[in-house]
């Protein structure tokens, strides 16, 4: 069977503002998404979640799969007609090294766009990220960075590595042309999202579009309440008692009701961010030379 031909992929990184990029692209109707946000087909990885390797329904919709049949890979863009670009988005691109070699096997052309954060916020963001869902059990993320690591990526705590940019970027600038490549700066495009997509669309070559919820946010940091109980009704025989008892939806508004609520805003000590802007410090200025952009000065490295 012939691989359905993606036009483009956006790599990543993890918690800079992915699911924001795959919701407003999807509303541009020259453009097909999938009904599953991050595929991982070209990525090899892992996850301590046993659902995201079972095959996605046609008519549902999914955060995340590891899928790895060409099949099934294919069959998510049969609904794209012949006009449409389509995409791909899966942060684990940039994660695993050897993605960008696949990716351009599979389309030397292919257009890569890929949001980069502020290292320290970003690393701080996914361990939120985790605790709230469970799969951090360190109160703290001071504790969690000297934590034993589990190199994997869905539940793993790589914070400070899938930070480390240069050598995730790097392959792809090696595979593909500068000008396929487009690097947005997290900080820069979620304050003027019009400006950012209207760069998008042109570097994609396609028209401008501006009729979505603009102000909308997604995949925003929850914190938990009732978090015991909530870890019991995360193991794996009582998920899939309730899943054949309550129907899904209902399930997470269930959930969204009685186990999350908004997180309050939290910040890291001085001394915390003073180790992390040194431990960084060489990754953010090889990073910079890459991309030509000046990451030192947008994320404050330049005097520490």
């Amino acid at each position: 069977m012939k691989e359905a031909t993606v036009h483009f992929f956006v790599i990543g990184a993890a918690r800079a503002g992915t699911t924001t990029l795959y919701s407003y692209l999807s509303q541009h109707p020259d453009i097909f998404l999938p009904n599953v946000k991050e595929c991982n087909y070209f990525s090899s990885v892992q996850s301590l979640d046993k659902e995201v390797y079972k095959e996605p329904k046609y008519d549902k919709k999914y955060h995340m799969k590891i899928i790895a049949s060409q099949k099934v890979y294919n069959n998510l863009f049969l609904p794209a007609t012949a006009t449409q670009l389509k995409g791909d988005v899966s942060p684990s691109y940039l994660w695993d090294r050897d993605t960008a070699k696949r990716i351009f096997e599979h389309n030397s052309e292919a257009k890569i766009i890929l949001s980069l954060r502020n290292p320290i916020d970003r690393a701080y963001s996914h361990y939120l990220m985790h605790y709230n869902t469970g799969y951090e059990t360190e109160k703290t993320f001071e504790e969690a960075l000297n934590a034993p690591k589990k190199p994997i990526w869905g539940g793993g705590n790589m914070y400070l590595e899938m930070s480390s940019y240069y050598n995730q970027v790097k392959p792809y600038f090696d595979n593909f042309p500068s000008e396929n490549i487009k690097v947005l700066i997290y900080e820069d495009w979620t304050k003027n999202k019009e400006k950012a997509f209207h760069d998008i669309y042109s570097f994609l070559g396609i028209q401008s579009f501006s009729k979505y919820a603009a102000d909308e946010v997604y995949n925003k940091t929850q914190a938990i309440k009732n978090k015991k109980a909530l870890d019991i009704l995360r193991q794996e025989k009582v998920k899939r008692s309730i899943q054949k008892l309550i129907p899904e939806a209902w399930a997470e508004k269930v959930k969204q009701q009685f186990f999350y609520k908004e997180a309050e805003k939290t910040s890291l000590s001085e001394e915390t961010i003073t180790r992390l802007k040194r431990y960084f410090k060489d990754d953010v200025k090889k990073t910079e030379n890459l991309i030509q952009q000046p990451l030192t000065q947008k994320w404050n490295f330049k005097n520490d």
